[in-house]
């Protein structure tokens, strides 16, 4: 008597309640494995989109950036800065690129009238907009001919023209810096421009966490150079025209660099797109520890459903007896069993997953961080529960299928 694939899970779930407790004891080790790799690999997940998002944000994945290597001391005491005219010299003879900038920071004091504010100004190309994803709420940028003439303009984030004028209209008006590049002097410049605020979400900080960004106020690099600063530039920012232009023009760039400075490494080339490659193997190798750690779990559990399977088995030899003498298959058996296996080991998955969702959103709300939950990551989980449950029931269905009925008729 043949046993079909929807008889042999009818019994399988008909055993499944008739022993709730034994039941119980085989779910939890799957459950467990299953919460395990759906809670990890959420909070991976989560920490990847957030950087992501963050990288987007600040100036994207095509960016290249140079930075003076504060780890070398020169012998020879090599300029570890660049003059304006060797930016330009730079920017005029490597490949085309999307947007190229140079940004110096300084710490200075605005105030217009009696509304003052300390803040970022930062001496930089007209490229600093495309550069860093920024976007004209007033007037106007400063353009090349501000930066060929080193025009006194300035252009003003959000929050720093809400700190100056409030709100009232800023375009046209003047602000002084003071103490400029520590100097003392004070500097009267034409408000052009106000950016757009920039703004991100999270659960992280309960304010802005960009709104750093919107303190910070542009000027051309060659007025902060006018009005006292050193001829000194040490961060290039470039923005490659796509993701793979990065591979070429890093070589280029530190060959260049290098015979700039007579092939000592003075300055580091870091290009966001290897940075990223970096964090995905980084983030490979923490989902294989903490799969192998959730696989030890799973494993358990198989060990566990392996044992009751057995013992289940053993309760139930005259049924398997009385099966084979009417005409069951050594085959059927196999089945019967194997997929009554699979069927416990899936329930476990699946109440692992229900159970997953609502850790995934407690973990995230008690450690205030973002996790992701996928679809790809409930497959995977109930993929790998349901084969656990295979692995671990081949061996109790190959037992039950090799019963001798005579023998198995015997049992009491």
């Amino acid at each position: 008597m043949a046993i079909s694939i929807y008889e042999s899970i009818s019994l399988g779930f008909i055993d499944f309640w008739s022993r709730k407790v034994r039941s119980f004891i085989t779910l939890l080790g799957i459950v467990l494995g299953t919460v395990s790799i759906i809670v990890i690999l959420s909070i991976v997940n989560g920490m990847n989109a957030k950087t992501m998002e963050w990288m987007n944000e600040t100036g994207g994945i095509k960016k290249i950036s140079i930075w003076r290597n504060w780890m070398y001391q020169s012998p020879t005491n090599l300029p570890n800065y660049f003059t304006i005219r060797e930016v330009d010299f730079i920017r005029e003879n490597i490949p085309p690129v999307e947007a190229f900038n140079v940004a110096e920071t300084d710490l200075k004091q605005l105030a217009n009238g009696g509304n003052q504010m300390m803040g970022q100004v930062i001496g930089c190309l007209p490229d600093f907009i495309k550069i860093g994803k920024w976007e004209i709420d007033e007037g106007r940028s400063f353009n090349m001919h501000d930066y060929y003439e080193s025009n006194n303009v300035i252009v003003l984030g959000s929050s720093a023209k809400n700190n100056l004028f409030g709100p009232k209209n800023a375009i046209g008006q003047y602000v002084t810096l003071s103490g400029l590049f520590g100097s003392g002097a004070s500097n009267r410049l034409m408000v052009v421009g106000v950016l757009k605020e920039r703004r991100m979400d999270s659960s992280i900080w309960s304010e802005n966490p960009l709104e750093w960004l919107n303190r910070q106020s542009f000027i051309p690099v060659s007025t902060r150079l006018k009005t006292g600063g050193e001829d000194k530039l040490s961060n290039i920012e470039i923005l490659c025209l796509d993701e793979k232009q990065p591979y070429t023009l890093k070589p280029i760039l530190e060959d260049f660099i290098l015979n700039m400075r007579k092939g000592q490494p003075v300055f580091r080339i870091e290009s966001a797109i290897e940075d990223v490659e970096e964090m995905r193997e980084s983030t490979k190798m923490f989902r294989i520890i903490f799969m192998f750690i959730s696989a030890i779990s799973l494993f358990v559990g198989g060990i566990v459903i392996m044992n009751i399977m057995l013992a289940t088995i053993q309760e139930r030899t005259r049924e398997i007896g009385i099966r084979l003498a009417v005409g069951a298959r050594q085959i059927d058996i196999f089945i019967q069993f194997l997929v009554q296996t699979v069927v416990v080991s899936f329930i476990g998955g699946a109440l692992g997953v229900v159970l997953a969702v609502t850790i995934v959103d407690l973990v995230g709300g008690y450690l205030d961080m973002n996790t992701e939950l996928d679809v790809t990551t409930v497959v995977v989980a109930l993929t790998v529960s349901c084969v656990i449950g295979f692995f671990f029931g081949l061996y109790p269905a190959i037992k039950a299928s090799k019963l001798d009925p005579v023998v198995a008729l015997r049992n009491e």
